[in-house]
């Protein structure tokens, strides 16, 4: 009875038809975590009933030159192009104040212009603060609601990245700039407690803190059987695989991973590595394989069309998520393990707080000590020679994603996070 109530309420708020323009950096068709978080948590709402629309930043046009207005499951997905040789001489040159600069009016006027034709009810912003800002702007001018969401410290990445250090003056212009969006909008969003932690350091309004953590789809992820005709196509054999799937920057440590795989075959251990996808790190993860003259047991395959991942999740027994202990990964969450728990994979992952946050050790999934090359060799090794323990994490991982990482759960929460954006906008007019 009370659950059949909770869903009579759910349902009952789902209707309600609330108009929001989500404001990105960049969409999809280009392939990010970021741009796969926005896909599905937009479709979960307009499944849910709410009305989102999209707007990317002009930045979506540095990635995706040809990009243009469209429609993405039934959803309206607007671009901001370039307007005025200033804009277009300062972002093609990536000249850091003055592309900020253009990059935040060109936001802030694309909203405006739309809001013409488009009335909206609330603007939901998502990081990075160049998207924030403008969108913020905006939504003042038109005394609409706003809200922010963050799904990382970008000034972090950009250390990590080498493009900047944390005693520089644009990692302090940066943290002041996020601050300063935050302090000023309705409601907050992080995709992860560590985010809002964060944030309640920097004195931000505990009330107007929300959590929406990265979640899947699974509807598209769902078990399947492992397809033996890719796995006979490269070659894999009977033999166990560890696998990572995802993108390959420098702090998801690939290339660290491609050594502790030979140091575990070192040591007796029979097994391949499979790795999909690209990246900054790609060239280190090469130089790795040849190095080691790992050749043999470490297959790179680059991208893969999005709509086969599930093939080549299937052919691995173990998803690796090898991230460093930094600042950035110890905050946030990443999203590919939660389609591997959604496949029901077994996930063995470093102990770094964005992992800890989802995997609960030796129930949903197996943590080793970050950068620890004998820790990850010793539950390797564990996981690799017991079939059962695979299997068991698999269905706790898949049962915990079902309970609480599904985004027709996760869509629910945005309900009161417009809300209450709605009335403390209320309040402040």
């Amino acid at each position: 009875m009370i659950t059949e109530t909770l869903q009579e309420k759910v349902q009952q708020q789902a209707v309600r038809p609330i108009r929001v323009l989500h404001v990105l950096d960049h969409s999809w068709p280009v392939h990010t975590g970021y741009s796969i978080r926005s896909l599905h948590l937009v479709a979960a709402q307009y499944r849910l009933g709410l009305r989102p629309r999209v707007l990317t930043g002009p930045l979506q046009l540095v990635d995706e030159p040809e990009a243009a207005d469209t429609v993405v499951e039934s959803i309206s997905y607007r671009r901001t192009p370039y307007s005025g040789s200033f804009s277009e001489w300062a972002i093609t040159h990536r000249l850091p104040l003055f592309r900020d600069a253009a990059v935040v009016q060109l936001i802030r006027n694309r909203i405006l212009e739309l809001l013409e034709s488009e009335p909206v009810d609330i603007i939901h912003a998502h990081s990075p603060a160049l998207c924030g800002l403008g969108a913020l702007l905006a939504a003042r001018s038109k005394k609409l609601p706003f809200v922010y969401e963050l799904r990382a410290f970008w000034e972090d990445a950009a250390v990590d990245q080498n493009k900047t250090s944390t005693r520089s003056l644009r990692y302090r212009l940066s943290q002041k700039l996020e601050d300063y969006v935050v302090h000023r909008a309705d409601a907050v969003v992080g995709i992860s407690q560590s985010i809002l932690d964060e944030l309640k350091k920097r004195k931000t309004d505990a009330a107007r803190l929300f959590h929406v953590p990265n979640g899947v789809d699974v509807e598209k992820f769902s078990p399947v059987s492992r397809d033996e005709n890719l796995a006979a196509k490269l070659g894999l054999g009977s033999g166990p695989v560890l696998g990572f799937i995802g993108s390959l920057y420098r702090w998801e440590g690939v290339a660290w991973l491609v050594r502790a795989v030979a140091e575990l075959r070192r040591h007796g251990t029979a097994c391949k590595l499979l790795i999909v996808g690209d990246g900054e790190e790609m060239p280190a993860v090469r130089e790795a394989v040849r190095e080691l003259n790992a050749g043999d047991f470490v297959q790179i395959l680059g991208r893969v069309p999005h709509d086969e991942i599930e093939r080549y999740y299937s052919v691995v027994d173990v998803l690796v998520y090898p991230r460093h202990s930094i600042r950035l990964t110890e905050l946030v969450t990443p999203l590919k393990p939660l389609e591997a728990m959604a496949l029901g994979k077994s996930i063995l992952g470093s102990d770094v707080g964005g992992m800890r946050e989802l995997v609960e050790s030796e129930k949903t999934g197996i943590l080793y000590r970050a950068d620890n090359v004998q820790d990850f060799c010793a539950q390797a090794k564990r996981l690799l020679a017991q079939p059962n323990l695979r299997r068991k994490l698999g269905e706790e991982a898949r049962e915990f994603i079902l309970r609480a990482k599904d985004w027709k759960v996760l869509a629910q929460r945005y309900i009161h996070i417009y809300d209450s954006a709605i009335r403390n906008r209320q309040c402040s007019n």
